[in-house]
């Protein structure tokens, strides 16, 4: 008698004890089998399994669901478990055994996932960019190597910097012009994907954005936008406080955020605390309890040495005169012309000039709100006020690394200033610490 075929999945840590599943499930469109879970694992009868692209879901209470997505073949005694791309370093084999008991042979192939004891994510941010045609995702995914291997050419020549990513670490993607949610883990061949959601009910509308319909039919769609993050944030702050090591956000940018993918507020909303649900940009309201009810799950997500970075510019004229010319006064007591936050120009004492930058321009700003949104507790990166990115693409061997950067001699007087009289942090790429 032919042996039959079973499917068997074991999840552990680092060192071999086994972690704790809730359910493992099977699934291939609308077909659903459940797994018999016991201690030594969850185990699938392959029988009448179907060949073609299935999915191996684990639930677990302290993290999100896991998914493995296998390719079954059909063989002459049954379907065969394989993985389409390079297997994960998390699971880099499919063990095949056969086990004889009364006559009866079981040919069991199993699946052992090793996962870190607490979990670990990165979030990576491409905005779409609609008047340029930059693909943003590039940045992610060089700062996703760089946070893997603890090097990085950001600054133009290699350097080592922290390891942020290990073999179990979760790197999830939201991509705004695909608009499409993407996870993955690292493998030898580069990253196995997880898995990857369509965000709301339809893609992005990709129609030029200087023409109204265009403008108007992204803001009315149901599609990705930055609330999707947030939800998914607060979520992991649900299932896996600490969890998140790394955010970062790659798009053109200005003092209220992210541009994602360039929408904007209806009139009806522009002067209320609630945001426009048909909006896709952050604002700066989002954090108020109307807006984010689970602003306690949202910062829990946030792990206790977190880094977050909005990169992209905050290239405002008027503050970039301002920073010149208050680093050009020799006295506190000389005038120079503020720009208040209502668009007029004032003149002030430098003094006071510097008490309104450092208290309103640069509390006025999404980094800021985000940061205390986060309780002061999380490293916020932004551009500095008054300043644009630019791009970096650096080839090493076969491979090309894109970056975003602020240049320190562009504007090294303004550099200067914020260093040496306003005490300010800036990392090794331009951006400010607000």
């Amino acid at each position: 008698m032919p042996a039959t075929h079973h499917l068997a999945v074991v999840a552990v840590d680092k060192r071999g004890v086994a972690l704790t599943v809730r359910t493992v499930t099977l699934t291939s469109g609308l077909s659903v089998r459940r797994a018999v879970v016991a201690a030594d694992g969850a185990r699938f009868a392959l029988s009448g399994l179907n060949p073609g692209k299935h999915e191996v879901c684990l639930s677990f209470s302290d993290r999100p669901d896991f998914v493995l997505p296998l390719t079954f073949v059909k063989e002459a005694d049954g379907p065969v478990p394989t993985f389409s791309h390079p297997a994960p370093f998390c699971c880099p084999t499919i063990r095949k055994t056969v086990e004889s008991a009364k006559g009866t042979a079981k040919t069991v192939f199993t699946l052992t996932l090793t996962l870190a004891k607490v979990h670990s994510e990165v979030i990576l941010v491409a905005g779409w960019d609609y008047s340029g045609g930059a693909n943003n995702v590039a940045y992610c995914e060089s700062y996703r190597e760089d946070l893997y291997a603890g090097t990085t050419h950001r600054t133009g020549t290699k350097k080592t910097i922290p390891k942020r990513i290990d073999d179990t670490t979760v790197v999830t993607v939201f991509d705004f012009k695909s608009g499409e949610r993407s996870r993955a883990v690292k493998s030898a061949s580069g990253w196995f994907e997880v898995d990857r959601v369509l965000q709301g009910k339809v893609k992005t509308h990709l129609g030029k954005f200087k023409v109204a319909a265009n403008v108007q039919k992204r803001h009315d769609d149901d599609s990705i936008s930055i609330r999707h993050i947030y939800d998914y944030v607060s979520e992991l702050g649900t299932r896996a406080p600490g969890a998140l090591r790394e955010f970062h956000i790659f798009s053109h940018a200005w003092a209220g955020g992210p541009l994602l993918v360039e929408t904007y507020e209806d009139a009806a909303y522009e002067t209320v605390v609630h945001r426009d649900p048909r909006d896709k940009d952050p604002r700066f309201k989002d954090f108020a309890p109307v807006n984010m009810p689970r602003l306690k799950d949202f910062r829990a997500a946030f792990a206790a040495d977190a880094i977050v970075k909005v990169w992209g510019c905050l290239a405002v004229d008027d503050y970039r005169n301002l920073v010149r010319a208050l680093s050009l006064v020799r006295t506190d007591t000389e005038k120079v012309t503020v720009p208040a936050l209502d668009g007029t120009m004032t003149p002030m004492a430098a003094a006071d000039a510097k008490k309104y930058l450092r208290n309103d321009i640069l509390k006025f700003n999404y980094m800021s709100k985000l940061s205390a949104a986060l309780g002061g507790r999380v490293k916020v990166y932004g551009a500095p006020p008054g300043m644009g990115a630019n791009l970096r693409a650096i080839p090493v061997g076969k491979k090309v690394f894109n970056y975003m950067y602020v240049d320190g001699a562009t504007y090294k007087r303004e550099y200067d200033f914020f260093k040496k009289t306003m005490r300010l942090v800036i990392d090794d790429t331009g951006y400010l610490l607000f």
